[in-house]
């Protein structure tokens, strides 16, 4: 089944804001199980659609929503999002997702803006010609593919714009092949934001006005929103670039209608802030944890539903507890069930039931799979100094007597007395490292928080949760010989 369009407010064009997952399967999911099996535990973005059985994030996309329609009305300023979160947390889906969010949105402004998603990473968003070369790519591959798609006699119209936005040269290399546009766009050469791409480079300072008047009436056919991965590495020290280009972007005053959202790890606020954005907008900030209980339900059951798992409640339950309502997990363990499941009864039609005494099998991949998960974690602790995991086993148990959190100072206390007795720069290098790999995560409130369930569980060495037991089969009934 399709995603279903957004509805949108009679009379306004504008979008529903109340976004509700009702659990249904959607067009995203329709993925081939090997497909499926080969992604492993990573978003299939390579698609440019929503990642498979996706679910919950109501209130995430309720406020992409809210923005979009914001940018419906030509509010440009402050039209940003930021995504924090730590390690597995689903910040790659919920991308994804925006992108397939915009699938379904109706043309922007009076204009008749179309919403064009750009994927950008964070190390080349303060640079203007890695966010230019970005942008023409996505509207040359967005042009050429609807030019292959249309109907005879129905492309005139992307037929005009391709050839005004590449030339007529270019249109004849789409013919041979969409690799070979890139290179005449890039042999062309255009400008953005005052900054040359490609072609004959030129210091005359008389054309950057026009450089970027030109490229800006190029945009003006889109709605450009960015979507800046890895965004805790935003920086205007990186070699080209220019400090503010984020700025001007996030307050409006970049003349193309442009937009973007931040998804980045614990500190991506502080990055947007040394970048020059010292101001969000409320509402806009969106820490990502785990799922809810619902939510990681509605993904399993959407799986088995597509792959036509039958009585897989038992599987099921030991999938949700594993995994905890973490997304990477719920992922690691659905990929180990339907691999296992593969293996032994094959799924040309649906693996049908699902044989019960196989979970211990399919439970115990998933749980190395889960391992791998959190050795690496640890080894991004301990990258700079082998004492951190050391230090993350004795804070562990205080977390969790906190709830999982623990204010900042009750922290460097304990780390600076004993037992530990440590001095105060290799605390504060034993929380940043910290924060990096997912261990810890800054609150509001000068609070320390363990984001990422069951990773004290692996730090100390506890075991997982028991499995439901498959059921004895029945002896068979033997009548009696006959008595003579």
């Amino acid at each position: 089944m399709k995603l279903p369009s957004p509805c949108y407010t009679p009379g306004m064009g504008l979008i529903n804001e109340r976004y509700v997952d009702e659990g249904q399967l959607r067009g995203q999911d329709d993925v081939p199980l090997h497909n499926f099996l080969a992604h492993r535990d990573r978003a299939q973005l390579s698609t440019g659609r929503g990642v498979p059985f996706f679910s919950g994030r109501e209130r995430e996309i309720s406020t992409f929503r809210q923005m979009a329609n914001a940018l419906l009305l030509d509010r440009r300023s402050n039209a940003t999002l930021v995504v924090e979160g730590p390690p597995g947390a689903g910040k790659s889906a919920l991308l994804a997702q925006f992108m397939e969010e915009m699938r379904a949105f109706p043309a922007a402004g009076s204009g008749g803006r179309r919403w064009l998603p750009v994927l950008l990473n964070g190390a080349h968003a303060e640079i203007p010609l890695g966010i230019s070369r970005a942008v023409d790519s996505a509207i040359a591959r967005r042009m050429s593919l609807d030019l292959l798609a249309a109907a005879p006699g129905e492309d005139a119209d992307v037929s005009e714009r391709l050839r005004a936005f590449l030339g007529e040269d270019s249109v004849r290399q789409m013919k041979r092949g969409l690799r070979e546009i890139a290179s005449t766009v890039m042999d062309r050469g255009f400008g953005a934001l005052g900054v040359r791409i490609g072609g004959a480079s030129s210091d005359r300072l008389d054309q950057l006005e026009h450089v970027a008047d030109r490229r800006a009436k190029d945009w003006s056919d889109w709605q450009i929103v960015l979507l800046i991965d890895e965004a805790q590495q935003i920086s205007d020290q990186a070699p080209g670039a220019i400090p503010g280009t984020l700025s001007s972007i996030h307050q409006g005053f970049v003349p193309a209608p442009i937009s973007f959202c931040a998804f980045g790890l614990s500190g991506t606020w502080d990055a947007l802030a040394d970048a020059g954005i010292s101001r969000g907008s409320v509402g806009c900030d969106l820490p990502l944890a785990g799922l809810s209980d619902e939510a990681s339900q509605m993904a399993v059951r959407r799986c088995f539903e597509q792959y036509q798992v039958g009585n897989g409640g038992d599987w099921e339950r030991a999938i949700l507890k594993r995994s905890a309502n973490w997304p990477q997990h719920l992922a690691v363990y659905l990929n180990a069930a339907l691999t296992t499941l593969e293996r032994h009864m094959g799924a040309q039609r649906g693996f049908g039931k699902a044989d019960l005494a196989l979970l211990a099998e399919a439970m115990a991949s998933g749980d190395e799979g889960r391992k791998g998960y959190y050795d690496r974690r640890v080894r991004g602790l301990d990258r700079h100094n082998a004492r951190h995991s050391r230090y993350a086993r004795h804070l562990a148990p205080l977390l969790r007597q906190g709830g999982g959190e623990m204010h900042l100072d009750d922290v460097v206390d304990y780390m600076e007395g004993a037992p530990l007795n440590l001095p105060p720069s290799e605390v504060d290098g034993f929380i940043s490292a910290a924060q990096h790999s997912g261990f810890l995560e800054r609150l509001p409130g000068s609070k320390l928080r363990m984001p990422i369930p069951s990773f004290a569980a692996h730090l100390l060495g506890e075991p997982m949760p028991p499995l439901p037991e498959a059921a004895s089969p029945r002896p068979k009934k033997v009548n009696a010989p006959c008595q003579n």
